[in-house]
């Protein structure tokens, strides 16, 4: 685990400063998800690590929101032989006009992935479109978590919020207590 705390950090993805996050909240520190994504060492390290804590013998799907999860779902798909979705942050407006591009069916069984949370809205609302589709959200996952609300907001809508990394005082990295 210290060597994908390691590498998350040599890769510059911990950025310190003022950024105006997804939701819209500003912050001191950044954690630029394209930094480690984008690096095929991390990648590999952080594809390893989810293959060897998750339980990924009962999925029929491994499903993420766009853009972020879209490297980490590739990855995990190849690696695992387990088919992949991408959602959509909205609807398209030309071609097939889908927020699923991949197969969920009724009934199917989805791990959903995503690289940063902060209160777990994007990765909720993708857990929302696979039921919607007729999938079942059956493990969340997210690579780091920034400790800011998204485990209890995920508890509250009847989930559980995995994670890998997550953000502890002074912006150190800390691996999951729970894996």
């Amino acid at each position: 685990m210290t060597e994908i705390i390691h590498l998350i950090e040599e890769s510059g993805a911990i950025r310190r400063g003022k950024f105006k996050l997804s939701n819209g909240e500003l912050t001191d520190y950044y954690i630029d998800k394209y930094a480690f994504e984008t690096d095929h060492e991390v990648l590999s390290a952080i594809t390893d690590r989810l293959l060897s804590i998750f339980d990924f013998d009962d999925i029929d799907v491994v499903a993420g929101p766009e853009l972020g999860a879209v490297p980490l779902v590739t990855a995990l798909s190849l690696r695992s032989g387990i088919d992949a979705a991408f959602i959509r942050n909205r609807e398209k407006h030309r071609g097939t006009q889908a927020r699923v591009e991949g197969t969920i069916g009724k009934g199917s069984r989805v791990a959903v992935i995503e690289d940063v949370s902060t209160t777990g809205g994007t990765i909720l609302d993708a857990a929302a479109l696979v039921e919607d589709v007729g999938g079942l959200a059956e493990q969340l996952i997210v690579i780091v978590d920034r400790g800011e609300g998204a485990v209890e907001n995920a508890r509250q809508k009847g989930y559980e919020l995995n994670y890998v990394l997550q953000v502890g005082e002074d912006f150190e990295l800390k691996p999951s207590t729970g894996q």
